[in-house]
């Protein structure tokens, strides 16, 4: 599982050094290839990173949807047409994709947010929105009541 919050600066290439505690969780994996795919909260854009074996059970429940449905074409098409594959290298970074970059309008400073199975990378700029309105709907009553808490 990823949990937590780090910052890491993004290297002129477009490599990001994956946080030493990710790297353990994926290491466990003994796969070092990720997906990275785009990902919107809140109209803020950041990118979604699975390890590769919850790619794939992602892809096979993506199987049992109806394939004609508009809505899952759309999904499709956004999610699983922008995912690229990458490979995590020996000093532990990922190269992110020129196009995936430039989605996430990732910049200098990252931050890697834990989301369970997968984890997101945030330019941190955008994060600190995306943290101040997650912070809000948290203070709302009704909000844990509706999430089942």
């Amino acid at each position: 599982m990823f949990r937590g919050r780090y910052e890491h600066t993004i290297d002129s290439k477009g490599r990001l050094s994956v946080p030493s505690k990710f790297r353990e969780a994926l290491l466990g994996k003994e796969d070092d290839r990720v997906i990275i795919t785009n990902f919107s909260f809140a109209a803020m854009r950041c990118l979604e990173v699975y390890p590769m074996d919850e790619w794939l059970r992602l892809e096979a429940e993506m199987r049992t949807k109806p394939r004609f449905d508009p809505d899952m074409v759309a999904f499709q098409n956004y999610y699983i047409g922008s995912a690229s594959e990458c490979v995590v290298d020996k000093q532990g970074r990922i190269l992110i994709p020129p196009a995936l970059r430039q989605y996430a309008n990732l910049k200098r400073d990252a931050v890697f947010v834990g989301a369970l199975e997968k984890f997101r990378v945030w330019d941190r700029e955008t994060w600190e929105k995306s943290s101040t309105h997650a912070e809000d709907k948290f203070a709302q009553e009704e909000f844990l009541r509706r999430l089942g808490f």
